[in-house]
C-alpha cells in the first residue's frame, strides 16, 4: 500500500467516523432526555403519591437504573462529539481532562448501580412498609413485569377487569366501571 492509498483510506475512515458520530449525537441527547423524562416522571410521581397517601402506589424499580446509565449517555455523547469534530475514534491520553471524565464517568455510572440502585429501591420500598402499604399482586397488568402495586388498604387489592388512564385498576360492578385513582387524588 502506498503513501497515497494509505491517506485516502484514512480520509475515507476519518469521513464515516465523522458521519456515524454526528449520527449518534442526537440519539444520545434523545437517550437522556427520555431517562430524565422517566427519572422525573416516575420517582416524582412515587414520591408524590406517598405524600398524598395515596391509596395505591405503584413503584417500576427499574426506572432507579436511569440513574446508573445517565453518566454513561453523558460519556457516550461527549465521546461522539469528540469523534465528529476530528475524525478519530475516541481514545484521549493518559491525564488528559477527557481521560479523567471518561474515568469519572464510568466511576459514577458503577457505584450508582452497585451502591445507590439498591439502597434506593430498598429505602423506597421500607418507607411502603412503613406507611402501611403491603404489596399486591392482584393488581399486576398481565405482560408487565417492571412495576409492582402496593396498597394501603386490602381492598383496593382486588383483580381489575381493565385500566385506565395512567394504570388505574377498574372493575364493573352492576354493569358500571368503579376505577380507583392510582396518582392518590
Amino acid at each position: 500500500m502506498t503513501l497515497r492509498t494509505k491517506h485516502r483510506y484514512s480520509q475515507k475512515l476519518s469521513a464515516k467516523t465523522r458521519i456515524i458520530a454526528t449520527a449518534f449525537i442526537p440519539f444520545m441527547l434523545f437517550m437522556i432526555s427520555l431517562s430524565l423524562h422517566w427519572l422525573i416522571k416516575f420517582l416524582i410521581q412515587l414520591y408524590g403519591r406517598l405524600q398524598r397517601e395515596a391509596l395505591i402506589v405503584e413503584t417500576q424499580y427499574i426506572v432507579f437504573v436511569f440513574l446508573a446509565a445517565l453518566p454513561i449517555f453523558a460519556l457516550v455523547t461527549i465521546s461522539a462529539i469528540v469523534a465528529a469534530y476530528t475524525g478519530k475514534k475516541f481514545d484521549p491520553p493518559k491525564g488528559s481532562a477527557l481521560f479523567k471524565f471518561q474515568n469519572l464517568m464510568f466511576t459514577v455510572a458503577f457505584k450508582t448501580l452497585i451502591y445507590l440502585v439498591p439502597a434506593a429501591v430498598i429505602i423506597i420500598t421500607l418507607i411502603l412498609l412503613a406507611k402501611g402499604y403491603s404489596p399486591c399482586g392482584k393488581l399486576y397488568i398481565p405482560g408487565t413485569t417492571r412495576q409492582i402495586y402496593w396498597v394501603n388498604d386490602d381492598r383496593a387489592c382486588f383483580k381489575p377487569d381493565h385500566y385506565i388512564n395512567d394504570n388505574w385498576p377498574c372493575k364493573i360492578v352492576n354493569g358500571k366501571d368503579v376505577c380507583i385513582p392510582v396518582d392518590g387524588r
